[in-house]
């Protein structure tokens, strides 16, 4: 099946959803992990730390491998990888073996997302935001769907966690369609890897100093996405005084109105730039979290969910752009660096804001996610616009 190139920019969509569905799942398969597999609440955070930080970390060195040779089949395997890793955990009883599959979704999705990232951005043409953020966006609801999915399963097998081998569906099928796409996504990395030289002789560098600024930032936006996704259920536990059910409902909503904001924020990067789309949507989270770190009632905490998780992910999808623009001859780890280190990042932080919620509180953290994202928003006012492309010629 020979699509056109445009349409690719939405298989590199699901493939990146595909991707993601293990990863998104685990946190709502630990609850039956612990309870018919008996794992402590210690060995919970070791595997997921096999899943973020194994995986995270090593992003930026399979994007360097990307950025040197071009491997369109190992997206194939990253995605099959991060599907059939986590979907076995219900047949394994050795928590070494768990520890194992799940840290194969982490490498699979680390295969993945550098190669992914960078095909996104071959396949988008001169629409480069609206590109990124439907990669971006697919990643987004691999994250809201995984769970779902997951907990489905299990239902459907009467709650036997045996029943998490569905999400190897979608992932098999998935890689089984990049497989039968393999030549014409080379013929799209080949274009891309003839156009980086061509630019790179018409006098193209890398500019790591701005790149380091908007790392900054990027992290800094990492760390509050997952204090938000971390936090905001325990305020609807132990702040609103709310059932486990409303409170797991809480990370649904930010992660559909985190999708959406990716889409959104990436079209407008297109027309206002990606900067202004970045700088917009960190000075707008700033009162959003702050009115909802203040609020103690139901209905406006609810209605503060949207906002705050949809101007904070405006940022997401233009920094994976304006990233990849700024070292234009490294895509694949710019986007290792950017999507993978950076949530690493952020999952590192996240512990110790809990140790901070132990000690001074919950409304705290919240205060601190305030000052996190002001900072952010001024730390985005020194990274400079994007350079302009080198014209090279056909």
């Amino acid at each position: 099946m020979k699509l056109k190139k445009q349409a690719y920019s939405y298989v590199m969509m699901i493939g990146h959803l595909c991707a993601d569905l293990g990863g998104g799942a685990l946190p709502a398969i630990l609850p039956f992990l612990m309870v018919q597999k008996g794992i402590t609440y210690t060995q919970a955070a070791g595997l997921t730390f096999a899943l973020s930080g194994i995986g995270s970390a090593i992003q930026p060195i399979c994007g360097s491998m990307a950025d040197k040779t071009s491997r369109p089949w190992l997206m194939s395997l990253g995605i099959f990888m991060a599907g059939c890793g986590i979907s076995m955990l219900g047949f394994l009883d050795s928590y070494t073996a768990m520890f194992i599959a799940v840290a194969l979704t982490g490498i699979g999705a680390a295969l993945f997302h550098p190669d992914g990232g960078r095909m996104a951005n071959y396949v988008a043409g001169e629409k480069k935001g609206k590109g990124i953020s439907l990669f971006s966006v697919g990643g987004n609801m691999g994250g809201a769907i995984g769970p779902m999915l997951a907990v489905f399963g299990i239902t459907m097998m009467g709650g036997n966690l045996k029943g998490a081998i569905i999400l190897a569906v979608p992932t098999v099928a998935m890689s089984a369609f990049m497989v039968s796409q393999h030549g014409r996504l080379a013929e799209f990395a080949a274009e891309g890897n003839r156009a980086t030289k061509a630019a790179i002789a018409a006098g193209q560098k890398d500019d790591w100093n701005s790149f380091g600024r908007l790392t900054a930032v990027v992290f800094l936006r990492s760390t509050i996405q997952n204090g938000m996704t971390t936090f905001f259920p325990m305020v609807w536990m132990n702040i609103l005084m709310q059932s486990e059910a409303k409170s797991g409902s809480v990370t649904t909503i930010l992660a559909l109105s985190g999708a959406l904001a990716t889409l959104i924020g990436g079209n407008l990067a297109d027309r206002i730039g990606f900067n202004k789309t970045i700088r917009l949507g960190l000075v707008l989270v700033i009162p959003c979290l702050a009115c909802f770190t203040m609020s103690r009632n139901l209905m406006i905490s609810y209605l503060l969910l949207v906002p705050c998780a949809m101007f904070l992910n405006f940022a997401f999808s233009p920094s994976v752009a304006l990233g990849q623009k700024f070292v234009p001859n490294h895509l694949g780890l710019a986007s290792g660096i950017t999507m993978g280190l950076a949530n690493s990042f952020g999952g590192v932080v996240s512990p110790m804001l809990g140790k901070v919620a132990d000690t001074a509180g919950l409304p705290t953290v919240m205060w601190i996610l305030v000052v996190l994202a002001a900072l952010a928003c001024v730390a985005s006012f020194f990274v400079p616009d994007a350079p302009p492309a080198i014209k090279t010629e056909e």
